[in-house]
């Protein structure tokens, strides 16, 4: 069985894509909340404190199933020695804005999009997986990010060597950057809930 993991910064579109792939998932943040597999909560931030082994130990029994394949949603899914990590961007603008009508407050909108801004879940993914995909999904529909999520898991899973190589090609880490976005952070910290798409 191979192990995809669709991992990203939150407001990314991680479950909406995972929805429309047309395949069974998991979605890890429930998982953590329903099974108890947490340490502790956060009040600052208004999460639950992930209790990583016991949420990798219950996705390695899932992995031992015998499907073919699995697909594992989640901003920590990258952690839990998957076989491919898709990490989905988005533009921090457009990040903002979804965050804000997730009702998120202004400090965690602004952890989040400064943390997209940074690559940090780009960056766990290259150091601890093999095989890292990165695809921006600023400005598409979750239909096609979908369907760019499905070809990859098809070229991966399948004899699709040639295929396989250019997907790799086109969704190298590294071809997303909001190091624009920076300007002026060394000063001040900035508001990213005021982002304008000019920004």
């Amino acid at each position: 069985m191979m192990i995809f993991a669709i991992t990203g910064t939150p407001g990314t579109g991680k479950t909406s894509v995972c929805k429309a792939l047309g395949l069974e998932f998991m979605d890890l943040n429930k998982v953590i909340e329903e099974k108890g597999f947490y340490s502790g909560v956060d009040n600052e931030r208004g999460c639950f404190i992930a209790d990583l082994d016991k949420l990798n130990e219950y996705v390695k029994e899932e992995k031992e199933g015998g499907n073919l394949l699995l697909v594992i949603e989640s901003h920590l899914s990258h952690f839990l020695n998957p076989d491919v990590a898709i990490v989905l961007r988005a533009n921090p603008f457009l990040l903002a804005h979804r965050l804000k009508q997730k009702g998120f407050s202004t400090q965690k909108i602004n952890e989040n999009v400064e943390a997209e801004v940074l690559d940090v879940i780009l960056v766990e993914a290259v150091e601890v997986c093999e095989i890292v995909y990165e695809v921006d999904t600023s400005g598409k529909s979750i239909e096609e990010v979908a369907f760019m999520v499905r070809e990859v898991i098809d070229a991966e899973t399948e004899d699709k060597s040639r295929r396989r190589k250019a997907l790799r090609d086109r969704y190298k880490p590294g071809s997303v950057d909001w190091t624009r976005h920076l300007t002026g952070t060394m000063r001040k910290p900035r508001d990213f809930t005021r982002l304008t798409p000019e920004d």
